[in-house]
């Protein structure tokens, strides 16, 4: 039941709008586009990409003009939420350098993971989940890739607020430059 929920993407966008100093964005992974659309509203020149076909084509049709496949535009902030763990980890380091070049601000969210088993047991129904690595793990990784961390946190605002209660250091927030 993957649609449109302004109560939902509206505040994750406020949030990252009030977080981070920038006028353009990539949304890295983004799917049909809602991320892109709640920005789009509150004003920023957002983009969304992705490499599924499937997204591309099946995107919000009021944000088709701004939703590609991957591609060489650069900006001044890249978020990903809930991308990296789809990623096989031997691709992971080659994403993350070229990822690298779009942009000098960066915004990770990525569900936590400890013995190949994600924290939050209800991540595990989505069979595409292949990486499931803890915080350090992930700072590592960054820092190996060439990223320096700004921040780390467990909870950013409204993003993923709900599960917070349950599965306090269920997910991963990753502020770098």
């Amino acid at each position: 039941n993957y649609r449109w929920i302004p109560s939902r993407s509206i505040p994750e966008a406020i949030d990252i709008k009030n977080a981070f100093e920038f006028e353009t964005c990539i949304d890295y992974g983004c799917a049909k586009g809602f991320l892109v659309r709640a920005l789009r509203i509150l004003g920023v020149e957002a983009y969304g990409e992705d490499i599924s076909e499937y997204a591309v084509n099946k995107c919000m049709p009021c944000v088709s003009d701004y939703i590609t496949h991957p591609n060489d535009r650069k900006c001044d902030l890249l978020v990903s939420k809930d991308v990296l763990e789809h990623v096989p980890e031997k691709d992971i380091p080659a994403l993350l350098r070229n990822l690298k070049t779009k942009s000098d601000q960066f915004f990770f969210t990525i569900p936590l993971g400890d013995d190949n088993k994600f924290r939050i047991k209800e991540y595990e129904v989505d069979v595409t989940h292949v990486t499931k690595k803890d915080e350090e793990w992930w700072i590592n990784m960054f820092q190996s890739c060439g990223y320096d961390l700004v921040d780390f946190s467990y909870s950013f605002g409204s993003i993923k607020q709900k599960w917070i209660e349950f599965h306090p250091h269920g997910n991963g927030f990753f502020v770098l430059k």
